[in-house]
């Protein structure tokens, strides 16, 4: 993965992120293909941003400009929208006494500089069990007793909301155990009153000046890699995602218990690939060094480059690497992606991507028969 404009796309992205001083100059034919690729990496917003104010050279191409201001202008105003709803959600909950946590999204969104220009998507919440005040919370939703899925889609007030009744389907056991571990105690911390909402343990956000509930610091730390790691693996992931890890250890680099983080990756077989994807945000999008919980050396970015070329490649997970027309073409090409990824960096999780690739076959045979 090289050339000026990946290269210029992360610098757009340091100076959005960090403040940094932007001094390239850009033409009419890079400030085109930038753009382009800030759509695909859905950091379009923030980059818009710092290009919007530049005296472009040679710039003609108006309706391009247009078109690109008319993006922005609807990546504000869903945040708005979206805003509005996470806080009537978190308010519904309060009222009928239903605890939730809500995870990515807005609750990383509102730590960026300007979170209006951040990307925003759905609103994905957990509750500990099917409680009967889901339907209070949703009164034109039908919930099952039982959830036999992982996620359950619904939309509400025109918001799409995920309620997933696991975070992470890891391939082994005894990491899935880990993990069902650590949720026991996230909800312990919700269930608290002395604890609940304690800012400096980050169990919460503040979305204008209302409290929305999240995982506690550490456990953000690692669930915000594991997710993007297995996106890569299985579809595909973007830069927002990378982004959004970066802001987030920055903003919480005093409160994340670094010890406890290390024991958690080293439980989960996942040092190695925490490292390496570490390396990105640091090299790449210019997190500070010390802003990243685990010391990095020359050997963790050994695998950087096909990484980045397959973020740039598949786009925003993985919707440009899929050319098939039929359902089924599609289920192949997943199939052929999840595999291929699964050996492919094999090495950043040993033990886990052993268990991975017989489980992505199963689940990927599953859905073409199905």
């Amino acid at each position: 993965m090289k050339g000026k404009n990946y290269a210029l796309l992360f610098s757009l992205l340091r100076t959005a992120l960090w403040g940094d001083v932007f001094q390239n100059k850009v033409s009419e034919e890079d400030f085109t293909q930038v753009l382009k690729l800030a759509k695909e990496q859905t950091v379009l917003g923030l980059v818009f941003d710092v290009l919007k104010d530049m005296k472009i050279d040679g710039l003609q191409n108006k309706a391009f400009l247009f078109e690109i201001l008319g993006l922005t202008e609807r990546i504000k105003h869903q945040n708005i929208l979206i805003n509005q709803e996470l806080i009537s959600f978190a308010q519904r909950c309060k009222d009928v006494g239903l605890d939730y946590l809500v995870v990515k999204g807005q609750t990383l969104g509102c730590l960026y500089s300007n979170p209006a220009l951040r990307y925003s998507g759905d609103i994905d919440f957990l509750v500990p069990d099917m409680s009967p005040s889901l339907s209070e919370v949703f009164p034109n939703v039908q919930f099952p007793k039982q959830m036999k899925e992982k996620e359950l889609e619904f939309e509400h007030n025109h918001i799409i909301y995920e309620l997933h009744t696991r975070l992470i389907d890891f391939g082994l056991k005894k990491h899935q155990r880990v993990w069902e571990g650590l949720m026991k105690e996230e909800w312990s911390l919700v269930k608290s009153d002395a604890r609940g909402m304690k800012e400096d343990g980050g169990n919460f956000v503040e979305i204008d000046g209302v409290k929305v509930r999240t995982l506690s610091s550490t456990v953000n730390a690692v669930y915000l890699f594991l997710h993007l790691y297995f996106h890569l693996i299985r579809e595909g992931v973007s830069l927002r995602q990378f982004c959004d890890w970066a802001i987030f250890l920055h903003h919480h680099r005093s409160v994340i218990d670094r010890d406890r983080l290390a024991e958690i990756l080293g439980q989960l077989d996942m040092v190695k690939g925490y490292k390496t994807f570490g390396g990105i945000l640091v090299d790449e999008l210019g997190l500070p060094n010390e802003d990243f919980p685990m010391s990095l050396g020359e050997e963790d970015r050994q695998l950087k480059a096909e990484i980045l070329e397959d973020i740039f490649h598949g786009g925003n997970f993985g919707k440009q690497n899929h050319k098939a027309k039929s359902a089924l073409g599609f289920k192949l090409e997943t199939l052929r992606m999840a595999v291929r990824n699964s050996i492919r960096y094999h090495s950043l999780a040993p033990s886990e991507m052993r268990m991975m690739i017989p489980k992505m076959v199963r689940i990927n045979l599953k859905l073409l028969l199905g």
